[in-house]
């Protein structure tokens, strides 16, 4: 028997659906909800944090944790039927936004990231001191994260975000135009491998290629 909404699980199948590969890190699915729910409040205040724990690692939905560790086959099939089924409870926009965040960084970065989230910070002393199942609480979602939200949505419009591919190297995330992507060759792609075994490279890494097929990074 699953724990975690109707709602969550469509989320959850959006993800399944789309990013297999990011559907497949539990902490991946966990910042791709954290993040919709974030959009949620931010744009109109209807964000679903019930069930949000705080853990070293950022913020987590301990009903879809439950589901997702102890109920995986049953959680696999229901988000799938349910996303297909009723697709329209979810808003695109944030999924897009919210999968592509989860797409460019680590999960290291990830877990960083929301750490600069008061609904985190505000119970982070309970989090550090190992204390288990802290509850964090909507009304911590303070104006600070919905500019943090506000940040990305300006940074990453979904005619972007449309626009764009990812190409995952060796854990580094480089971001280029569709048009450049179909001119995209094999060699190039070796090219980028030596580009992404550079330890300063902070992820998402711009790319585009030049006239003469040269590699540039933005």
């Amino acid at each position: 028997m699953l724990n975690s909404s109707h709602h969550k699980q469509v989320y959850c199948g959006w993800l399944k659906k789309n990013q297999p590969n990011d559907f497949g890190s539990d902490l991946k699915l966990q910042k791709f909800l954290f993040f919709y729910e974030s959009l949620a409040e931010t744009e109109d205040g209807n964000g679903q944090f019930s069930s949000l724990k705080g853990y070293k690692k950022g913020p987590v939905f301990s009903d879809v944790y439950g589901d997702y560790t102890y109920e995986r086959s049953e959680f696999n099939n229901n988000v799938e039927k349910l996303y297909n089924t009723t697709p329209d409870i979810i808003n695109d926009d944030f999924a897009k936004l919210a999968g592509f965040l989860v797409e460019i960084m680590s999960e290291d970065e990830l877990s960083l990231l929301t750490h600069e989230f008061n609904i985190w910070k505000a119970k982070e002393y309970k989090i550090r001191e190992n204390e288990r199942q802290v509850r964090l609480h909507k009304e911590d979602f303070n104006q600070e994260d919905k500019n943090l939200m506000i940040t990305f949505k300006e940074m990453y419009s979904i005619e972007y975000i449309d626009s764009v591919e990812v190409i995952k190297v060796f854990g580094k995330s480089f971001i280029i135009s569709k048009e450049d992507m179909l001119k995209i060759t094999e060699d190039q792609r070796e090219t980028l491998m030596m580009i992404a075994s550079q330890q300063e490279l902070l992820n998402p890494v711009y790319i585009s290629i030049s006239e003469d097929g040269v590699i540039l990074v933005d």
